[in-house]
Protein backbone atom coordinates (compact mmCIF):
# COMPACT_ATOMS: atom_id res chain seq x y z
CA UNK A 1 0.00 0.00 0.00
CA UNK A 2 1.09 3.32 -1.07
CA UNK A 3 -0.32 5.80 1.70
CA UNK A 4 -3.96 5.44 2.78
CA UNK A 5 -5.47 8.71 2.58
CA UNK A 6 -8.86 9.96 3.63
CA UNK A 7 -11.89 12.47 2.37
CA UNK A 8 -15.52 13.30 3.13
CA UNK A 9 -18.17 12.25 0.81
CA UNK A 10 -20.96 13.37 -1.09
CA UNK A 11 -23.89 10.23 -2.28
CA UNK A 12 -25.44 10.92 -5.29
CA UNK A 13 -28.26 8.40 -6.53
CA UNK A 14 -29.72 8.19 -9.93
CA UNK A 15 -31.59 6.22 -12.77
CA UNK A 16 -31.00 5.89 -16.47
CA UNK A 17 -33.83 4.86 -18.33
CA UNK A 18 -34.25 2.73 -21.40
CA UNK A 19 -31.51 3.58 -24.51
CA UNK A 20 -29.18 5.09 -21.74
CA UNK A 21 -25.39 4.57 -22.03
CA UNK A 22 -24.78 3.31 -18.49
CA UNK A 23 -20.61 4.63 -19.11
CA UNK A 24 -22.33 7.98 -20.31
CA UNK A 25 -24.46 8.31 -17.79
CA UNK A 26 -21.59 7.57 -15.14
CA UNK A 27 -19.61 10.45 -16.65
CA UNK A 28 -22.33 13.11 -16.83
CA UNK A 29 -22.97 12.41 -12.84
CA UNK A 30 -19.14 12.64 -12.21
CA UNK A 31 -18.63 15.62 -14.43
CA UNK A 32 -21.39 17.49 -12.93
CA UNK A 33 -20.44 16.77 -9.41
CA UNK A 34 -17.34 18.74 -9.60
CA UNK A 35 -15.23 15.76 -8.01
CA UNK A 36 -12.18 14.82 -8.94
CA UNK A 37 -12.67 11.49 -7.59
CA UNK A 38 -15.48 8.78 -7.33
CA UNK A 39 -16.47 5.41 -6.79
CA UNK A 40 -19.53 3.50 -7.73
CA UNK A 41 -21.17 1.92 -4.75
CA UNK A 42 -23.58 -0.05 -6.47
CA UNK A 43 -25.59 -0.71 -9.64
CA UNK A 44 -28.96 -2.81 -10.81
CA UNK A 45 -30.73 -3.05 -13.69
CA UNK A 46 -31.08 -3.79 -17.40
CA UNK A 47 -28.71 -3.94 -20.76
CA UNK A 48 -29.55 -5.31 -24.34
CA UNK A 49 -26.34 -3.92 -25.36
CA UNK A 50 -22.61 -4.18 -23.79
CA UNK A 51 -18.88 -4.75 -24.27
CA UNK A 52 -16.84 -6.27 -21.89
CA UNK A 53 -13.76 -7.10 -21.41
CA UNK A 54 -13.20 -10.44 -19.87
CA UNK A 55 -9.75 -11.66 -18.12
CA UNK A 56 -6.91 -12.08 -19.80
CA UNK A 57 -8.51 -11.02 -23.25
CA UNK A 58 -6.85 -8.24 -25.48
CA UNK A 59 -10.01 -7.13 -26.60
CA UNK A 60 -13.95 -6.96 -25.70
CA UNK A 61 -16.63 -9.30 -25.79
CA UNK A 62 -19.95 -8.00 -27.13
CA UNK A 63 -23.22 -9.21 -25.94
CA UNK A 64 -27.04 -8.61 -27.00
CA UNK A 65 -29.88 -9.44 -25.22
CA UNK A 66 -31.14 -8.76 -21.93
CA UNK A 67 -29.47 -9.01 -19.16
CA UNK A 68 -29.89 -7.78 -15.42
CA UNK A 69 -27.02 -5.96 -14.15
CA UNK A 70 -25.56 -8.16 -10.94
CA UNK A 71 -22.80 -5.67 -9.70
CA UNK A 72 -21.36 -2.51 -11.19
CA UNK A 73 -18.47 -1.50 -9.38
CA UNK A 74 -15.41 1.25 -9.92
CA UNK A 75 -13.00 4.42 -10.01
CA UNK A 76 -13.86 7.17 -11.93
CA UNK A 77 -11.62 9.93 -12.53
CA UNK A 78 -11.24 13.19 -14.82
CA UNK A 79 -10.12 11.71 -17.67
CA UNK A 80 -11.19 7.70 -17.42
CA UNK A 81 -13.03 5.16 -15.29
CA UNK A 82 -12.22 1.59 -13.91
CA UNK A 83 -15.52 0.29 -14.14
CA UNK A 84 -16.34 -3.54 -13.40
CA UNK A 85 -19.74 -5.15 -14.32
CA UNK A 86 -20.90 -8.90 -14.22
CA UNK A 87 -24.36 -9.66 -15.83
CA UNK A 88 -26.85 -12.16 -16.41
CA UNK A 89 -28.84 -13.55 -18.95
CA UNK A 90 -32.15 -15.30 -19.07
CA UNK A 91 -30.46 -18.87 -18.04
CA UNK A 92 -29.07 -16.93 -15.09
CA UNK A 93 -25.28 -17.72 -16.54
CA UNK A 94 -23.13 -14.69 -15.23
CA UNK A 95 -20.33 -12.38 -17.29
CA UNK A 96 -18.15 -10.26 -16.32
CA UNK A 97 -15.56 -8.11 -16.30
CA UNK A 98 -14.26 -4.65 -17.44
CA UNK A 99 -17.09 -2.78 -19.15
CA UNK A 100 -15.99 -1.00 -21.88
CA UNK A 101 -17.42 1.99 -22.83
CA UNK A 102 -19.38 1.13 -26.02
CA UNK A 103 -22.58 -0.04 -25.89
CA UNK A 104 -23.88 -0.59 -22.53
CA UNK A 105 -27.60 0.10 -23.15
CA UNK A 106 -29.76 0.59 -20.73
CA UNK A 107 -32.59 -1.83 -21.43
CA UNK A 108 -35.40 -1.06 -18.35
CA UNK A 109 -33.40 0.96 -15.88
CA UNK A 110 -29.81 1.14 -14.33
CA UNK A 111 -30.15 2.46 -10.50
CA UNK A 112 -26.91 3.93 -9.34
CA UNK A 113 -25.63 5.44 -6.41
CA UNK A 114 -22.09 6.68 -6.64
CA UNK A 115 -19.54 8.44 -3.58
CA UNK A 116 -17.90 11.84 -4.87
CA UNK A 117 -14.48 12.06 -2.84
CA UNK A 118 -13.64 15.72 -3.04
CA UNK A 119 -10.90 15.59 -0.63
CA UNK A 120 -8.99 13.20 -3.20
CA UNK A 121 -7.86 13.28 -6.97
CA UNK A 122 -7.65 9.90 -9.03
CA UNK A 123 -5.37 9.70 -11.92
CA UNK A 124 -3.80 7.14 -13.76
CA UNK A 125 -0.24 6.69 -14.23
CA UNK A 126 2.04 3.96 -16.27
CA UNK A 127 2.64 1.11 -13.67
CA UNK A 128 6.05 -1.00 -14.58
CA UNK A 129 4.93 -3.74 -12.76
CA UNK A 130 1.78 -4.16 -14.44
CA UNK A 131 2.32 -2.55 -17.83
CA UNK A 132 -1.09 -0.71 -17.28
CA UNK A 133 -1.94 2.84 -16.27
CA UNK A 134 -3.07 2.07 -13.00
CA UNK A 135 -5.08 4.59 -10.36
CA UNK A 136 -2.93 6.88 -8.67
CA UNK A 137 -4.71 8.66 -5.56
CA UNK A 138 -3.49 12.05 -3.82
CA UNK A 139 -5.48 14.26 -0.93
CA UNK A 140 -5.25 14.78 2.18
CA UNK A 141 -3.29 11.63 4.54
CA UNK A 142 -5.37 9.90 7.30
CA UNK A 143 -3.87 11.30 10.91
Amino acid sequence: MHGLLSSTGVFHAFRLGPGDNLTEGLRRVFDGSGARAMAVVTGVGSLTDVVIRHAGRPSGTAYSGRFEITSLTGTLDPRRQHLHLTIADGEGRAFGGHLLPQGSAVFTTAEIVVLALPGLIFDRQPCPLSGHDELVVTGRAMP
